[in-house]
């Protein structure tokens, strides 16, 4: 097993030196066994001591020859794990150099201190620090952990090569067999990291499909490899539709024996969903950070505005009831694009900050009609909240930590949207800032359940929404002590939010408000100044 010392001793740079070495030594012997090849006579020289000259000459050429194969085989071994050997060092260089630079210590057994004993920060603003610095040490041992794998992976492999047990022309597909779909964020971000540039190009080419949705990995990979997944998803899609089609061509009935006709209603709604998301994407800025076209009966998926591995700011919209991506993806990508220009107007620093913003679309929201029926789905139960909650949480752990920098992180949840939310907030996972819109209950009556920062939390709730007053999973968060409410009524020449679908329409109050949450200065944003009937029957209800 590699240790963490043997990899801070690793020089790769020796070993290059050492693999020029070889070969420079090979062109000499290959060099040689061409001379001896021009020492044999064939003419001119016969009888026993010609004919043993010629044998002594053929067995040394031959021993030769053996040698100078041996120096290219070591040679060609030792000249790519150099380069390997460069990406585990340096990947390991940064994350102590990090760790420093944060006040972490990494120990030679691999586990990871805080340094720090005490924190300048707010009394209010003590628990989310501390809080935020377990993460983030929990995450540092991860990475360790990771690399170490890797690493030791990768000497097993050299040592194998140089043993002659794998001949150094052999394309060990590591990097795909190894990939920890299981793995946490911070466990992925570790793998990615690990992997020299031709295993990340292997993987984006030859199996986009295996890292897309992998949380923890940057932005940029995600979108690469997720735009190659939906355009071999389109060609799939429609050679599944003409297929289907054609079964159904002709015959008297139907689909009646073979749900033919619901499998090419299935297909043409995921061929709607993809066109959606391609009109999204042309859009330009935009990042397809998860499309999954399998797990679910429709298509999933999440789409940012912005650029999530940079951003200052960073906010994930999470909608609800009756939202799909064939339906809805476009509208809300445009709503989001609009709140991200509007934050970007509210900050004035120099250099200014950046704004990215995700339609997070990767859960499968309740529906009405046939959906009431399915327990899965239906939004007279929390199921599907704690099913997408468990999506949600590794996505948002995983812009942080696929960044050496984290965002500014808020979540802003609509309707049914807000519960999924709240279940994901009961783990640890960076948000900073908690907007609920619309809200039919979070599920809980305290919010200090909600790992998120005093202060931070926040409901809007529009006048004319009966979906906030019902309370359907708990209280009306806007009566939760700790909750602050926002205000949503006209303002300063912006208009109102009324009802329940209101309240991201570009240039309202409630943009504006929201905005304000985003870019860091809640402090600033209106609330409401006065409780509505049903709020005031609901606290009335609660005591």
């Amino acid at each position: 097993m590699v240790t963490l010392d043997d990899v801070r001793s690793w020089d790769s740079q020796a070993l290059t030196t050492v693999s020029n070495e070889l070969m420079h030594c090979w062109r000499g012997l290959a060099a040689v066994h061409s001379a001896l090849l021009e020492t044999v006579v064939d003419d001119g020289w016969q009888g026993p001591a010609a004919t043993a000259y010629r044998d002594a000459i053929g067995a040394l050429r031959a021993q030769v020859g053996d040698c100078a194969t041996e120096l290219l085989r070591v040679a060609l071994c030792t000249a790519p794990a150099a380069i390997d050997m460069a990406g585990l060092v340096s990947t390991l260089t940064a994350l102590e150099s990090n760790a420093a630079r944060e006040h972490f210590d990494i120990r030679r057994d691999g586990s990871v201190t805080d340094v720090l004993t005490s924190y300048s920060v707010a009394q209010q603003d003590l628990s989310s620090t501390i809080r935020d610095r377990r993460h983030r040490c929990t995450e540092l041992a991860e990475r360790i952990t990771q690399l170490m794998r890797a690493a030791t992976a990768f000497d097993e492999d050299l040592a194998r090569r140089l043993a002659g047990d794998i001949s150094p022309g052999t394309v060990v597909r590591a990097g795909v067999s190894v990939v920890p779909l299981e793995g946490s964020p911070a466990t992925n971000a570790a793998f990615w990291s690990a992997l020299s540039p031709a295993e990340r190009t292997r993987l984006l080419v030859e199996q986009p499909s295996l890292i897309g949705n992998l949380d923890g990995l940057p932005g940029r990979i995600r979108d690469c490899a997720n735009r190659r997944v939906l355009a071999s998803e389109r060609l799939r899609l429609q050679a599944v539709a003409e297929e289907l089609g054609n079964q159904l061509k002709d015959n008297t009935f139907g689909g009646l024996f073979s749900d033919a006709d619901a499998g090419l209603e299935q297909t043409q709604t995921r061929l709607s969903s993809l066109d959606a998301i391609e009109t999204t994407l042309a859009q330009g800025d935009r990042q397809l950070l998860a499309l999954d076209n399998s797990t679910y009966t429709e298509t999933t998926a999440a789409i940012a505005v912005g650029d999530v591995d940079t951003a200052t700011h960073v906010a994930v919209f999470v909608p609800g009831l009756g939202s799909t991506v064939h339906g809805d993806a476009v509208r809300y990508d445009g709503d989001l694009e609009n709140l991200k220009t509007t934050v970007e107007q509210m900050l004035s620093e120099d250099p200014p900050p950046t704004v990215a913003a995700v339609t997070w679309m990767n859960y499968q929201a309740p529906q009405l009609g046939w959906g009431l029926l399915d327990p899965d789905r239906t939004v007279a139960s929390d199921a599907a909240a704690q099913a997408g909650a468990t999506r949600l949480v590794p996505f948002l752990e995983g812009l942080d930590v696929a960044r050496s920098n984290d965002p500014h992180l808020s979540v802003l949840a609509h309707s049914y949207g807000s519960l999924t939310a709240a279940a994901a907030l009961h783990q640890s996972t960076g948000v900073d800032e908690f907007v609920s819109l619309g809200s039919p209950g979070l599920g809980t009556g305290s919010v200090t359940e909600l790992q998120v920062p005093d202060g931070h939390v926040f409901a809007a709730e529009a006048r004319g929404d009966i979906v906030a007053d019902i309370g359907a999973f708990g209280r009306d968060p806007g009566t939760l002590d700790g909750v602050t409410q926002l205000a949503t009524d006209e303002a300063d020449g912006r208009p109102g939010a009324t009802g329940h679908s209101d309240y991201l329409t570009e240039g309202s109050s409630t943009e504006h408000t929201v905005g304000l949450v985003v870019a860091g200065r809640g402090e600033d944003a209106e609330k409401r100044s006065r409780p509505g009937l049903f709020d005031l029957l609901q606290k009335l209800l609660y005591l």
